[in-house]
C-alpha cells in the first residue's frame, strides 16, 4: 500500500468515513470569499474578516509554516430523528448541537492521526489540526480532495452520506499525491433549499448572507434579531436544518456516526417553557460540552422568548411578563416584550 493509502486507512479507523488530500495551495474559491466579504455577507462575524484571517485562507502556511498538503476529513452525524413541526410547546435545536461538541471530538482523533503518520513516515511531523474556527476555506479542500461538492445550501455534500457531516483538516508539511476532485455530482437544476429557506438567505453563488440566516441569527448573532426575521424562525431554539432536510442528497441518510454515541444525544424538541425557565447554572448543566453553550445563556433566552412569542404558549405568559418587567439583560427582556406582543 502506498503511504497514503495507508494514512487513509488509518483514518477510517479512527472514525473518519472520508479522508482526501490537497495540495496546500490557494483554495479555487478564494476570490469568491473575498467578494463575500466585501459585500458584507458575514454580518457581525469580524473575525472572518480580520487581515490575518484573509492571508490564512489564501496560504494555509500562514498556520502552519512549511505546510505542503491539507489533509481533508470528515465523519458523519446522526440526521434529525423527527423533521415534523414541533408541538406548540416545544422549541426545535440543529440535529449537530444534539451531541457533544464537534471541535473537542474531531480534534481528539485528528492529533491520533497525526500520531500514526509520524509513525508511519518514521519521522517528526509537523502540523495543525483545524475545526471549523481556524481560518481555513474548509469546503474548498474538502471538493478538492474529492469528498463532495459544495452545493446549493452551501454544505459539503458526500455522494455516501448528505451533508450531515462534520469537516476537519490536519495541515501537515509531508507532501502527499492529491486525490481528484470531484466533478460528476451536483445539484443540476435543483433549487429546493432556495425556495425552502424561511429568510432567502441562499445566495446565487452558492454562498449565504449570514445577516438572514437563521443559523447565524440564533448562534453567532449577540444582538437583537430583527423583528422582520422573528416570525420566520419559528419556534427554532438553537440552528436551522430547513435546506438539509428539504436536499434530494439527504433522503437516504446514513446512520454510521463512528465518533458519536448516539445515545448521548439529546432532546432535539425541548419544552419551551421548562426551557425558558432554566437558571444560567441549570443551562450550563444541561448543555455542558455541547455547542450550544456558544449561544451563551442570554442568546439561549432570547430565542426562547422568541419561539414563545411564535407559539404563543398560554402557559408561558406569566414568565414572559415576569421577564419583560424584571429582566435585566436589554436583549432578553425587548425579545420577552416583543413576544407577549405576539399574544
Amino acid at each position: 500500500m502506498s503511504l497514503e493509502d495507508l494514512i487513509k486507512a488509518e483514518a477510517l479507523s479512527l472514525g473518519f468515513v472520508l479522508c482526501g488530500f490537497n495540495r496546500a495551495d490557494t483554495p479555487p474559491h478564494y476570490e469568491a470569499y473575498l467578494d463575500w466579504i466585501e459585500a458584507g455577507h458575514y454580518a457581525d462575524m469580524d473575525y472572518m474578516a480580520r487581515p490575518n484571517a484573509v492571508e490564512a485562507r489564501y496560504d494555509p502556511a500562514k498556520l502552519l509554516p512549511g505546510c505542503r498538503t491539507v489533509i481533508s476529513l470528515a465523519t458523519p452525524y446522526p440526521v434529525p430523528a423527527n423533521t415534523q413541526k414541533p408541538q406548540q410547546n416545544q422549541g426545535s435545536i440543529a440535529a449537530y448541537a444534539l451531541l457533544p461538541d464537534y471541535h473537542q471530538v474531531l480534534k481528539a482523533a485528528a492529533e491520533l492521526l497525526a500520531q500514526k503518520i509520524a509513525q508511519l513516515t518514521d519521522q517528526p511531523l509537523k502540523h495543525l489540526v483545524c475545526v471549523d474556527t481556524a481560518p481555513v476555506l474548509e469546503k474548498d479542500y474538502a471538493q478538492q480532495a474529492g469528498l463532495g461538492w459544495i452545493a446549493r445550501n452551501s454544505c459539503l455534500t458526500s455522494q455516501t452520506y448528505g451533508s450531515w457531516l462534520f469537516l476537519c483538516e490536519l495541515l501537515v508539511d509531508l507532501p502527499l499525491m492529491p486525490d481528484q476532485p470531484l466533478t460528476n455530482s451536483d445539484c443540476a437544476d435543483c433549487h429546493r433549499c432556495q425556495m425552502a429557506c424561511p429568510t432567502k438567505a441562499i445566495l446565487p453563488n452558492r454562498s449565504i448572507d449570514a445577516r438572514r440566516c437563521l443559523s447565524y441569527l440564533s448562534i453567532e448573532h449577540r444582538g437583537p434579531i430583527p423583528v422582520a426575521f422573528r416570525p420566520l424562525l419559528g419556534q427554532r431554539i438553537f440552528g436551522c436544518d430547513t435546506c438539509q432536510t428539504i436536499c434530494p442528497s439527504n433522503q437516504k441518510p446514513q446512520n454510521t456516526t463512528p465518533l458519536f454515541v448516539i445515545s448521548e444525544r439529546l432532546d432535539p424538541h425541548p419544552d419551551l417553557l421548562q426551557s425558558f425557565l432554566l437558571t444560567e447554572a441549570d443551562f450550563k448543566s444541561r448543555y455542558a460540552h455541547t455547542p450550544i453553550l456558544r449561544v451563551k445563556y442570554q442568546g439561549f433566552r432570547r430565542n426562547i422568548a422568541i419561539a414563545l412569542g411564535n407559539a404563543r404558549l398560554e402557559a408561558a405568559r406569566p414568565a414572559l411578563s415576569d421577564c419583560a418587567a424584571n429582566e435585566p439583560d436589554a436583549v432578553v427582556r425587548e425579545a420577552a416584550q416583543w413576544a407577549l406582543s405576539q399574544y
